[in-house]
């Protein structure tokens, strides 16, 4: 954790202002970033100090804080209590009060108020890291662990059976259950949601049919790619007799003829109770493309939809925080049936798993070249320093502005373009995930000692790309896939709980993954449209 703090009055305030923007940068905060920290700084300081006894020699303390990658400033005083942040009633009618309060209003999720000791506290959060989650669940992972052991080896036979089937058991059951629950409604809505956003953003003509075609077929190659590298991993064995403590679920894969003719739903209820994913996928499509067309006639249904996304998306947002504690449980339950040795079965799969990125790479490298047809090299070149960026921050969509200025300034893809098939690649452009979910479910359904034939191979191949070409790209949506592609595989969705420890090692790969795939089509898509400056293209990917 770093900590800078300084007093802080009306005569330093500008002088306090430099040291702010001195250490923000030194922390790692954009330009962005510092501007809003100063703004809500400025307005929130000066009401504290407008409502001092003695404004005039009033002076408080200015904190900045880094921890877990998070920012924050928090500036304290002694005095009255006084909370800045009061509802609009109490707010005068003076414009100039009213246009702070507008200020404050507006940021109002990054300020906090806080009294303690005699002093009021404000808070201002100036950038959250998508890493922070990383960090919480690998502490629940080291928890879990050392529960576990410790547990093993102060409780009988009898008191392990106690602690599992009656504290840990009901607490992977109920979170698996929120999942399912919020499965249906989330991929749902986010599809219907991502048809009339791009059907209002953009011309899904001839460039969106275009980029829809070349991401389903490079998908498929990678799902080809994972699929081998489950068959390569083949059975663990140990992680099924885990779950198989206290749990009866028993799930039937359909085969490629159920498949095809399931997908077509009797009505539109059994999907979303039976949580049917490909059932709920058709819907979806189904309602979304009958949106689009409809045009300005749709309008507000299209804003129900909107509204309806973003609450499920809320939805699991509640949810996520829970999943560190689910974790550490999930761990313990792993030691007290295991011992340490079960860590090294996970080491083969982290290996798979990052063993994926390079071959993922080199099927784009081939696909930019026969498809673009043009040499690959300057790509490949340029592609990989970059791609340490969404490895890092772990979420395609925070570095998306990166992203298309990558595409741009490096790859000389035309700036309309970018702007069109970057946001639309990430979501189906699952390139890293994709390869990922199918060898997981693989192992699994090889694990439990169901066959793995022809037939099965193509219904499963089939059924994981319509699904996983269609998943929303939000935090903890990799999950609720992983539970429905098992299910396709025969597989009890509550065997996601053995892989949620060692997500956040797993993540940046395949996120770096899924952004190659979004670069990679976007670069395609301007070249057989003629809208690559090939200058930009050919140069060095030095600074200037």
């Amino acid at each position: 954790m770093s900590l800078k703090t300084r007093q802080i009055s009306k005569d330093n305030y500008r002088t306090t202002i430099v040291w702010l923007e001195e250490n923000l940068t030194e922390m790692g905060a954009t330009k962005k970033e510092i501007l809003k920290g100063e703004l809500l700084l400025e307005e929130s300081f000066f009401r504290m100090v407008s409502a001092s006894a003695d404004p005039g020699t009033f002076e408080g303390k200015i904190t900045i804080r880094k921890r877990f990658g998070d920012i924050s400033i928090s500036v304290s005083a002694r005095g009255e209590a006084f909370n800045p942040f009061v509802s609009m009633e109490e707010v005068s009618d003076d414009e100039e009060e009213m246009y702070v309060f507008a200020i404050l209003k507006s940021h109002k999720d990054s300020l906090s108020y806080n009294r303690r000791n005699g002093e009021n506290i404000i808070s201002i959060r100036v950038h959250s890291s998508s890493s922070k989650q990383a960090f919480r669940i690998m502490a629940g992972l080291v928890t879990g662990i050392l529960l576990g052991a410790v547990l093993k080896m102060v409780l009988s036979d009898g008191g392990i059976n106690w602690v599992d089937s009656i504290i840990l058991t009901p607490i992977q059951s109920m979170f698996i259950q929120a999942l399912m629950m919020l499965a249906g409604p989330l991929i749902f809505f986010s599809v219907m949601s991502g048809l009339t956003g791009m059907s209002n953003a953009a011309d899904i003509g001839k460039i969106g049919g275009k980029l829809l075609g070349i991401s389903i077929i490079k998908l498929a190659v990678v799902l080809l790619l994972g699929i081998a590298l489950g068959l390569w991993v083949g059975a663990i064995p140990e992680m099924v007799d885990i779950m198989q403590q206290g749990n009866d679920e028993n799930i039937k894969a359909i085969n490629l003829i159920e498949l095809i003719v399931g997908i077509v739903p009797k009505n539109v209820i059994i999907p979303f109770a039976s949580n049917n994913m490909l059932q709920i996928l058709f819907i979806a499509l189904f309602l979304g493309i009958l949106l689009a067309k409809a045009g300005d006639r749709a309008a507000h249904a299209k804003e129900v939809v909107e509204f309806c996304n973003r609450l499920t998306m809320d939805a699991m947002g509640v949810l996520m925080p829970i999943m560190p504690f689910v974790v550490a449980v999930s761990m313990a339950k792993m030691m007290l049936h295991t011992d340490f040795s079960m860590l090294f079965v996970y080491g083969k799969i982290i290996l798979a798993g990052y063993l994926a990125f390079p071959l993922i790479m080199l099927i784009l490298t081939i696909f930019v070249g026969v498809v673009g047809r043009i040499s690959p090299i300057p790509f490949i070149r340029k592609i990989l320093p970059y791609l340490v960026v969404p490895f890092s921050i772990c979420n395609s969509s925070a570095c998306m502005p990166e992203t298309m200025k990558f595409c741009r300034e490096k790859l000389g893809v035309d700036e309309k373009l970018t702007m069109f098939a970057i946001p639309v690649g990430a979501q189906f452009n699952m390139t890293g995930s994709g390869a990922y979910l199918i060898m997981i479910a693989l192992i699994m359904r090889l694990s439990c000692g169901l066959p793995v034939d022809i037939e099965f191979l193509v219904s499963f191949f089939v059924g994981s790309l319509l699904l996983t070409f269609t998943f929303p790209s939000i935090p903890g949506a990799m999950i609720i896939v992983m539970a429905s592609i098992f299910g396709m595989a025969g597989v009890p969705a509550s065997m996601v709980i053995l892989f949620i420890g060692i997500d956040p090692i797993l993540d940046g790969i395949r996120t770096a993954g899924n952004v190659a795939g979004d670069i990679s089509s976007a670069f395609v898509m301007a070249r057989l449209n003629d809208k690559l400056d090939k200058e930009i293209y050919a140069k060095s990917n030095s600074r200037k």
